[in-house]
């Protein structure tokens, strides 16, 4: 496989807090996006920059910059991860992202 070529497949997610028949507050999903994208590595100065600021960064990706619907959750592989920054470059967007404890289970009309 190329270098640059798509490689790993995620849904990007639209996530919104509702209270449930008890009063918690369960996560509901307002839309779903499949798309693929480039999987790439952290560079040392945005693993230590994480560090920093207490978020970590499990995986990076960049996706074509026309498919981003500024979602603030993906999923990959049954994780889903919570989309903490992103960067815009020419055509595509890099998107960092960390892992949550979310399942699919514990979000409303997903399934």
């Amino acid at each position: 496989m190329f270098p640059n070529s798509p490689n790993v497949k995620l849904n990007l997610l639209t996530l919104v807090l509702v209270q449930n028949s008890i009063g918690s507050s369960i996560y509901q999903l307002q839309h779903s996006k499949e798309v693929i994208g480039i999987n790439f590595s952290i560079t040392s100065n945005e693993y230590y920059e994480s560090k920093r600021s207490d978020i970590k960064i499990d995986l990076a990706l960049k996706i074509q910059s026309f498919l981003y619907d500024n979602s603030k959750y993906a999923e990959i592989d049954d994780d889903i991860y919570k989309i903490e920054r992103t960067y815009q470059i020419g055509q595509f967007i890099e998107l960092y992202l960390s892992k949550t404890k979310l399942r699919k289970s514990d979000i409303i009309d997903y399934a």
